[in-house]
């Protein structure tokens, strides 16, 4: 046993190894990566259902996607014994006192514990994980469109207008006081529904300069952990939209470590250090930065498992 085969790559201290191996989870944790890859990211703290708090790991995939925590739970069981327990938000219990006890499983037994996992398909694959976080460009997508304005035709006519248009439309004239058209208004209307068609291929324009050719995908955790991943958006001949993974994500506790992106990062510092709410250096808001040629986003508060995201071009 190694500390290479339990933690993950940059996470690696050979004090939190002695520390993992000492640790009563530590035989969860051992059948967990030999099942199913799962890495150590950090020693961490859980809530227990009766209102106790336990010490627990923190586990992920290979590119460091959150999992769940593995701890032992003693405060749960009718005899003292302490059980084995795994506590992930991507499942959930049909019954249970509250949803942290539906999201967790445990047992006095590892093995009992292990094939209740597998039985009902607890640990969601490292594919899936990615394409989970991946799903949310669409968010980012969304900020750039409805930043640059809205593009949308609103009708503007009354129903009498639009029966003499159609009669015009025609080539007959309209016939009567009430069926007309007022030529200024169509020249008014006209000059909006143009102004939306500009719009519309300036937004097609922008949304294929930034999400259909390469872009960094950069994510932040309440840990002030990173998730960094290089994607580009591609369209297949029957119009589905797919995210294509170019480096797929992989975690870093700085945003240093990757080169390419520090000088934008520092950028992204300097400009967001006032604001009341962030995760590392990235705010936590919706917002496309024309400036800094980076839309930022996120689903809810940064937690061990939801991030703030930033996506932006990558330099040619």
């Amino acid at each position: 046993m190694t500390v290479e085969r339990f933690f993950l790559e940059r996470y690696r201290d050979p004090e939190t190894y002695e520390k993992l191996v000492a640790s009563p989870t530590f035989p969860l944790i051992r059948d967990l990566e030999f099942k199913y890859k799962l890495k150590v990211i950090r020693p961490t703290k859980i809530n227990t259902v009766n209102g106790g708090m336990e010490e627990a790991w923190l586990l992920g995939h290979n590119n460091g996607i959150a999992v769940g925590k593995a701890y032992m739970d003693s405060t749960v069981s009718d005899d003292n014994k302490p059980q084995f327990a795994f506590r992930t938000p991507y499942y959930s219990k049909e019954r249970g006192r509250s949803r942290q006890d539906r999201e967790t499983l445990r047992s006095v037994k590892v093995s009992s514990l292990i094939a209740s996992l597998s039985r009902h398909n607890v640990i969601p694959s490292l594919r899936d994980m990615e394409a989970g976080k991946t799903k949310q460009v669409k968010v980012g997508q969304e900020i750039v469109s409805r930043q640059m304005g809205s593009n949308t035709k609103v009708n503007e006519f009354t129903t009498d207008e639009m029966h003499a248009l159609l009669l015009m439309a025609l080539g007959r004239s309209p016939n009567s006081d009430w069926v007309k058209v007022d030529q200024n208004k169509c020249q008014v209307v006209l000059d909006k529904f143009e102004e939306a068609d500009r719009l519309k291929k300036e937004k097609a324009a922008e949304s294929q300069r930034m999400f259909f050719s390469p872009f960094w995908m950069v994510g932040v955790d309440e840990y002030g952990d990173y998730l960094i991943g290089k994607y580009k958006l591609t369209r297949a001949d029957d119009g589905t939209v797919c995210c294509e993974s170019i480096e797929a994500f992989n975690r870093y506790r700085s945003y240093e470590q990757v080169p390419e992106i520090v000088p934008l990062m520092t950028m992204v510092k300097v400009a967001y250090e006032g604001e009341t709410h962030k995760a590392g250096v990235l705010p936590v808001l919706d917002k496309y930065d024309t400036s800094l040629d980076a839309v930022f986003f996120y689903s809810t508060r940064p937690t061990h498992y939801d991030h703030a995201w930033m996506i932006t071009p990558c330099s040619t």
